[in-house]
């Protein structure tokens, strides 16, 4: 799902039946991966991280956030070690705390066990209406402006100190195979105030990531 386009259905449907609401596709802010690089997983590497692209979706006071994109996270996460065709939805709920489902998502013989346990419940459930938890009524959503995390960024050499100055005292962090350029990772910030911010530095930006806490 290189453009995260198959997430940011799934997101959809999670965050409509999660949160009473109607969340459709478009209501999803999607980022794929299509600009990670070799590089941002090399830092990754060095941060004991690893780069995931995820699908978020929130009930929070403002609204729901629902959004795709590439994050990196911690390599003790339990979602850092899904991989290949599997597929995990990683849930935190009040009382609950956290919990992780996980499973195969592709392939001919797990689809088609999906398509044909859904027909074998719906032919046990003839003319029977069954109560789910959806809502037709259009989600409240969360401007993506107002959403808040923190983002790693990678920048030229010579742009250390501007960082500094712009984003406080952030961590400098440097690979010896590449030193024309480093990194850091801000602080928690909406991510308005963190593309402000951003363009203060401007061209010496060599990519971002958002970063999973």
């Amino acid at each position: 799902d290189v453009e995260g386009l198959d997430a940011g259905r799934k997101v959809a449907i999670l965050a409509s039946a999660a949160f009473n609401s109607r969340v459709t596709f478009e209501d999803v802010y999607t980022e794929g991966i299509t600009k990670i690089t070799a590089t941002d997983i090399e830092y990754a590497k060095e941060m004991g991280c690893t780069i995931k692209l995820l699908g978020v979706a929130k009930d929070t006071p403002e609204g729901i956030e629902a959004r795709v994109h590439p994050m990196l996270i911690d390599s003790n996460h339990p979602l850092a070690t899904v991989n290949d065709s599997y597929n995990a939805v990683f849930v935190h709920g009040n009382m609950l705390g956290d919990a992780m489902f996980y499973g195969s998502g592709a392939g001919k013989l797990p689809t088609a066990s999906a398509v044909v346990g859904d027909i074998v419940d719906a032919a046990k459930h003839l003319h029977v209406n069954i109560v789910t938890n959806w809502n037709s009524t259009p989600a409240v959503l969360k401007p993506l402006d107002e959403v808040t995390g923190r983002f790693f960024v990678r920048i030229k050499k010579e742009a250390a100190e501007e960082a500094k100055k712009v984003f406080g005292d952030v961590e400098i962090i440097s690979l010896g195979q590449l030193p024309q350029e480093c990194a850091f990772i801000t602080d928690e910030m909406t991510q308005g105030a963190f593309e402000e911010k951003l363009a203060q530095i401007g061209d010496q930006v060599l990519a971002k990531i958002r970063v999973k806490d």
